[in-house]
C-alpha cells in the first residue's frame, strides 16, 4: 500500500476544511467517480486543492473489500475559474515517505494499521506558504489496459457522500498516572505530558462508533504514540481475534482493551496555532480509546482528541415506540448497531472485517427499509452481489471482495432481498436486470436436486463453505451442521423452496408469468418430495438436518414453516416444540430474524423470546454483539431484528403488494399496553397507534389517501377521516 498526496494552488484564498472523503468502493469490473462541488469552500485569494491517494498493492491483502488494479493512479476532470483540472500541469505530487499500512491480529481483512514518522512527513503542506518546489508534476497516464485487469469502466457515484458529525469524547476510564488531569481534554483544555514520561490514558465515546480519529499536538519532538481502538473492556481472549471472552463491556477494573494499535512518532514542530496533527487515514471502530505516549527530553502538550463519527447518512423516518421501556431501549441500539454497519455498502461488523455478505446484508437491508424511504445502498448492494456471479450459477458470498468465497445458501438470501426490494419498492425496471442471475442461481440448486428431494451439497473446500449459523452444537464444524455420508441438506431444501417462490413473486411482478408458474411447479414438486420422506423423523415429529440420524436443530423445523412444507397447527406446534427443546441447536441472533418470522407465520408469536437482547443489555453493551458462540465482535447489525418485528408485527404494518401501495394493518397478539409507530413507504408515511381499551385494542391509523388499507377481518367498529391527503382509520380487535 503507498500513499500519495497531491496538490494544486488556485488563483482565487488558503483554508483547510475537508471537502469529502471517497470515492465509493468499485462493485465487480466498475469503479465510481465522485463529484464534490467545492464552490462552498472557496474564498477571495489563494485556495488549495488537496487528495491524499491510497493505493493497494495487488500482492498484499490490504482492506479486503477494496479492489485494486495493480498500480496507483488519479484521474480528475474539472474547471475552476479558468483551472482545468485535468491538466497535468496544475498540479504537483509526490510519495508519501514515512507512512506505512500494515495487517493487524485483530482486523485480518482490513489492513489499516498505521505506522507514521511525523519526522518523515511534510507538514503544512496544505499551507499556502508551503514551499512544493521539490514536488513532481505528474506524469500523464496512457490509460492501456492495468497489468493483470483490464482498465474498469467508471460510473457515477450511486450512493450519498458518507456523514461526518463531531462527536465529543464523554469520559476518562483508567489511567497509568493520576496525577495528570486527563479530563482537560474533555473540556478543550491542553494536558502536558513532562519529559522522559511513559503514560496512557482510556478515554470513552458513550458507545460503540465509527469515527475519523485526529490528535493534535504542541511540542514532543520524538515523542511515541500507541493509538489502540477497542470495542469494550474484556478478559485475555482464547484465540486472537476469533474466540473472545466478554461479560460487562465496561468492567475496565478486571477487564482490559484489545485491539489493534497504530504508531506515530512526533516531529515536535507543532504550536499552539499549527499543532502537529496525527490522523489515520481510515475510520476506526472503538467505543474506548487508549492512548500511550512517551516523551523523550521534551514535553508534548495533548492539545485535542478529535472524533469524527461517520456512517451512511440514512434519513430515518421510522420510530417505534411502547409502552415497555425495554423495548425502547432495544429499538434505539438496533438503530446505533445498524447505522454503524452501513457505510459504503452495508457491512458485517465494522471491526474486524468491514465485508458486505449476502446474508447479513438481506437482514440489514429489511431493517432499513422500516426505518427510511432511502433504498440507494440496497440498490447497491443488490447489484453488487449479482455482478459477483460465477459460471456456476452462484454469486460469491460477500461483495464487493478481492477474496472469492462461495456460500450456497447466501445465493438464496439475495434472492429474499430482491423479492422484499420489490415488495418494498417496487421498481420493475430496477429489478427485471436480474432474473436471469435469479435464474442462475435457481439452475445450481437444481442440478445438485436428488430424486428423494433433497440438495446434495458439495463438499466444502475452504472457498466453498456450507455455513449455516453460529451455534455452539456446530463450533467446531464452523456453523455447518452434520450433512451425513450423501451430504444430503435439508435446511438447503428448505431455502431452494423459499427462493423458488421468492423469484415466482419476482417474475410475476415483472410480468414474466411463465416463468413464475415454471419456478411455483419445481417448489411444489419439491415439496412434495421432502414433507414426508427421509427428512421427516416420525418418532420426534421433528425434520433432520440430513436424510439419517436425529433431529439437530431449530433451523430445519423453522425453513419448514418458512418454505411452506409446514402450514396450520402442526406448523405451529412443530415450532413451539423446537424453541422449548434444548436438544435441537438454537437459532443465533444471525438466524432470529427468519425464527421470529416463522412464528407469526404460524401462529406462534407467542414464543417469540427477547431474553438474548435483554441480556446484552444486562452486559451494558451499546450496540449489539456478533454472537455467543466466538464473543468476537460487539457490532453487528443483523441482530437489529427489532427494526422489523416491532413495525411489521407490533404495529402489524406490511406491504400487502408491491411497492407498498397496498398497506396491511394486523397487529400481532401483545400484552402491551399501548404502542405506536411510523413506518416509511413509497406512497408516504403510515403511522399505526394502539391502546388497550374495556372493549379491546384501540387502533388507529393514518397512511396517505393513495395506499389501499387492507385491515384484518376481526376489525370491528370501524370509522375512517380523509383531510389533507391523508385518511386516518380506527378500529377495534
Amino acid at each position: 500500500m503507498a500513499p500519495y498526496q497531491r496538490r494544486l494552488t488556485l488563483p482565487a484564498a488558503h483554508q483547510r476544511r475537508p471537502c469529502r472523503a471517497g470515492p465509493a468502493k468499485p462493485s465487480g469490473r466498475t469503479w465510481f467517480a465522485d463529484a464534490v462541488d467545492v464552490a462552498s469552500f472557496l474564498v477571495a485569494g489563494e485556495n488549495i486543492i488537496g487528495i491524499d491517494v491510497l493505493t493497494y498493492s495487488p500482492t498484499s491483502l490490504g482492506n479486503a473489500s477494496v479492489q485494486r488494479t495493480g498500480r496507483p493512479g488519479l484521474l480528475v476532470r474539472g474547471i475552476v475559474g479558468e483551472t482545468d483540472l485535468s491538466v497535468p500541469t496544475a498540479w504537483k505530487c509526490r510519495p508519501v515517505k514515512g507512512r506505512r499500512f500494515h495487517q493487524g491480529r485483530n482486523t485480518l481483512f482490513l489492513g489499516i494499521q498505521e505506522t507514521v514518522d511525523g519526522a518523515a512527513s511534510e507538514h503544512g503542506w496544505l499551507s499556502g506558504s508551503f514551499n512544493d518546489a521539490a514536488w513532481r508534476i505528474p506524469a500523464l497516464d496512457s490509460q492501456e489496459p492495468f497489468i493483470a485487469t483490464p482498465r474498469p469502466p467508471l460510473a457515477v457515484r450511486p450512493i450519498p457522500q458518507l456523514t461526518l458529525a463531531p462527536v465529543p469524547v464523554i469520559g476518562v476510564t483508567r489511567t497509568s498516572d493520576p496525577g495528570l488531569d486527563w479530563t482537560r481534554l474533555l473540556s478543550g483544555k491542553t494536558v502536558e505530558i513532562p519529559p522522559n514520561s511513559d503514560v496512557s490514558v482510556d478515554v470513552e465515546a458513550g458507545f460503540l462508533m465509527t469515527a475519523f480519529l485526529a490528535i493534535a499536538v504542541e511540542a514532543g519532538r520524538g515523542a511515541r504514540l500507541q493509538l489502540t481502538a477497542a470495542e469494550c473492556y474484556e478478559q485475555l481472549p482464547v484465540d486472537i481475534p476469533w474466540l473472545r471472552r466478554k461479560a460487562d463491556r465496561t468492567d475496565h477494573v478486571t477487564g482490559d482493551l484489545y485491539g489493534d494499535p497504530d504508531h506515530y512518532v512526533f516531529a515536535g514542530t507543532g504550536t499552539p496555532n499549527a499543532p502537529e496533527v496525527f490522523s489515520p487515514f481510515w475510520f476506526r471502530t472503538f467505543r474506548y480509546l487508549r492512548l500511550r505516549i512517551t516523551t523523550t527530553d521534551a514535553p508534548l502538550r495533548l492539545q485535542s482528541l478529535k472524533l469524527t463519527r461517520t456512517h451512511y447518512p440514512l434519513d430515518v423516518t421510522g420510530k417505534f415506540s411502547s409502552s415497555s421501556d425495554v423495548q425502547r431501549q432495544l429499538w434505539d441500539v438496533s438503530v446505533r448497531t445498524l447505522l454503524n454497519c452501513m457505510h459504503e455498502t452495508f457491512e458485517d461488523c465494522p471491526f474486524y472485517e468491514q465485508l458486505q455478505y449476502a446474508m447479513d446484508t438481506r437482514s440489514q437491508a429489511l431493517f432499513s427499509l422500516h426505518l427510511s424511504a432511502d433504498d440507494r445502498l440496497i440498490r447497491r448492494a443488490i447489484g453488487d452481489f449479482a455482478a459477483s456471479g460465477s459460471p456456476t450459477g452462484l454469486t460469491e458470498s460477500r461483495s464487493p471482495s478481492v477474496e472469492p468465497q462461495f456460500i450456497p445458501g447466501f445465493s438464496l438470501y439475495w434472492i429474499r432481498m430482491v423479492a422484499e426490494h420489490v415488495d418494498f419498492v417496487g421498481d420493475r425496471s430496477f429489478t427485471e436486470r436480474f432474473i436471469g442471475r435469479i435464474d442462475a442461481v435457481l439452475g445450481y440448486f437444481d442440478d445438485r436436486l436428488s430424486s428423494d428431494g433433497f440438495i446434495i451439497s458439495a463438499e466444502g473446500d475452504g472457498i466453498l463453505w456450507n455455513f449455516v449459523d453460529w451455534t455452539e452444537a456446530w463450533r467446531a464444524s464452523r456453523g455447518v451442521p452434520d450433512l451425513g455420508p450423501r451430504r444430503a441438506n435439508t435446511i438447503a431444501t428448505f431455502m431452494y423452496i423459499s427462493a423458488l417462490k421468492s423469484a415466482a413473486s419476482i417474475a410475476n411482478f415483472c410480468g414474466r408469468t411463465g416463468l413464475a408458474e415454471e419456478y411455483t411447479s419445481r417448489a411444489d414438486a419439491v415439496t412434495r418430495r421432502i414433507a414426508d420422506g427421509p427428512a421427516w423423523d416420525e418418532q420426534t415429529g421433528y425434520y433432520l438436518d440430513t436424510d439419517s440420524g436425529s433431529p439437530q436443530s431449530v433451523h430445519a423445523q423453522m425453513w419448514a414453516v418458512l418454505s411452506g412444507v409446514a402450514q396450520g397447527a402442526a406448523a405451529a406446534d412443530l415450532l413451539r416444540r423446537a424453541v422449548a427443546d434444548s436438544r435441537l441447536a438454537p437459532c443465533s441472533y444471525a438466524t432470529t430474524l427468519d425464527l421470529f418470522d416463522a412464528l407469526r407465520l404460524a401462529g406462534a408469536h407467542d414464543s417469540v423470546d427477547w431474553k438474548p437482547w435483554e441480556d446484552m443489555l444486562a452486559q451494558n453493551l451499546t450496540t449489539w454483539a456478533e454472537d455467543t458462540v466466538s464473543l468476537r465482535s460487539d457490532c453487528h447489525a443483523w441482530g437489529s431484528v427489532p427494526l422489523q418485528h416491532f413495525p411489521r408485527y407490533i404495529l402489524g404494518v406490511s406491504p400487502a403488494a408491491p411497492g407498498f401501495t397496498s398497506v396491511a394493518i394486523d397487529p400481532a397478539p401483545s400484552d402491551l399496553e399501548w404502542a405506536e409507530g411510523t413506518v416509511p413507504t413509497p406512497q408516504g408515511l403510515v403511522t399505526v397507534a394502539w391502546k388497550r381499551t374495556p372493549s379491546g385494542r384501540e387502533v388507529t391509523v393514518s397512511a396517505p389517501v393513495a395506499a389501499v388499507l387492507n385491515l384484518p377481518a376481526t376489525a370491528s367498529g370501524t370509522t375512517e377521516h380523509v383531510d389533507t391527503g391523508r385518511r386516518t382509520l380506527t378500529f377495534i380487535l
